[in-house]
């Protein structure tokens, strides 16, 4: 999370009569069930919950599973690599937090473990996207002990296999 005032923000916080509280963005609000996710991310690592009666992967992670409802499972290590199945570039329209990012790319992304993700595509120019396109995990610091894992195009393919 940013604190510093750029040009940029000093004229959307004179223009919209907006405050330093405007720009700060919502960070993940770890549950007893997801807390291992997060923690996980912040040694740079992608985990998922795999139900430990029938072996679904859920993502998000729930308290229960959501195939068979057992309440046993355990935590695997993802391989880190997705296909892209939808995304849009947001260009304008943003809650204030989000402006000084544009355009940023939202994205659905499909893990060969099973689940689909909601995340952002980072770390390329939107134009070059194409869904089936390959993906690799990287992780973003979004606030001091809060790291987010993102997407970019992965080095060196262009079809996912997931």
């Amino acid at each position: 999370m940013s604190t510093t005032s750029t040009p940029a923000r000093e004229k959307l916080k004179q223009k919209l009569g907006l405050t330093d509280a405007d720009f700060v963005k919502p960070l993940p609000q770890p549950l007893a069930w997801s807390r291992p996710f997060w923690e996980a991310a912040r040694e740079r690592r992608l985990v998922l919950k795999t139900c430990g009666e029938c072996g679904h992967v859920d993502h998000p992670p729930y308290l229960y599973c959501t195939a068979c409802g057992a309440d046993r499972h355990e935590w695997r290590a993802a391989r880190g690599t997705a296909t892209l199945v939808a995304y849009a570039v947001n260009t304008y329209s943003v809650p204030a937090a989000f402006m000084e990012d544009l355009p940023y790319v939202l994205a659905i992304v499909k893990l060969p473990e099973g689940p689909q993700m909601i995340s952002n595509i980072v770390e390329c120019d939107p134009a070059t996207l194409r869904n089936g396109m390959a993906l690799e995990v990287v992780f973003h610091d979004a606030a001091p002990g809060v790291v987010l894992p993102k997407w970019r195009p992965a080095r060196g393919g262009s079809h996912g296999a997931a």
